[in-house]
């Protein structure tokens, strides 16, 4: 259906952007709450895993916890292991699916940023590269906290993910100041819930700043997230 068509042509770019053969990593960020990023990585995420690529998703959005309920909730995850809590770090495989896993955040923590500093984040990152096809990290929005400015390091593509209707038009020379400045590697846009005559869902893809495409969808993605169009 017209959902995961969409969602088909977002994993070709996604792959295309990634073609070298070390590069694996990925991370999605937005301006303001709201975007639907967490919404659009499950299923970036689950079309890969549906191609039979193992796929890794790092809820790094250490405020909100947002990938944890597509596994349950669970009570420990990567803030309890980068604080030391806990010796493993949880990888939880998403129920109905082979190839598609998720690292929760658990606890939420009272120092969010201070724990990405810590090496075991850089170590965790470098081992998943090897583990897995391809790895998404869930960031925080980038005018609330630093977080995804020091995530970025160790990624090899940036989705900025930016929604119709939500984003004030006078911070896009901010977000092409990002691009300019390099500020994140590989940066690509991504325009979330435009119109496309049909009501308000739909999303644009741009291969950074060169053109894009538009392609509705439903409230209904096909891999199992049905997620209402105001919700992440």
């Amino acid at each position: 259906d017209t959902i995961n068509e969409a969602f088909r042509v977002l994993r070709t770019n996604v792959e295309f952007m990634m073609k070298n053969k070390d590069a694996n990593v990925a991370a999605l960020t937005s301006f303001n709450p709201g975007s639907g990023k967490t919404f659009l990585l499950a299923n970036i995420a689950a079309s890969f895993a549906i191609k039979d690529k193992k796929a890794v998703v790092i809820d790094l959005d250490l405020r909100r916890s947002s990938m944890g309920e597509y596994v349950g909730n669970p009570s420990t995850g990567i803030a309890d292991y980068l604080a030391y809590k806990i010796d493993e770090c949880p990888v939880v495989p998403v129920k109905g699916t082979d190839n598609l896993s998720i690292i929760p955040v658990g606890s939420i923590p009272p120092n969010p940023t201070e724990l990405l500093y810590n090496e075991r984040l850089e170590e965790l990152i470098a081992r998943l590269r090897k583990e897995y096809d391809y790895v998404f990290i869930d960031c925080p929005p980038v005018d609330i906290v630093a977080d995804t400015t020091i995530i970025a390091k160790w990624t090899d593509m940036s989705i900025f993910v930016i929604r119709a209707e939500l984003l004030e038009r006078e911070m896009l020379p901010t977000i092409q100041a990002y691009y300019d400045e390099k500020k994140f590697n590989n940066m690509t846009m991504l325009l979330n819930g435009t119109s496309n005559g049909h009501g308000r869902y739909g999303y644009h893809y741009g291969y950074s700043r060169y053109g894009s495409q538009g392609y509705g969808y439903g409230k209904s993605n096909g891999y199992g997230y049905a997620v209402e169009d105001d919700e992440e």
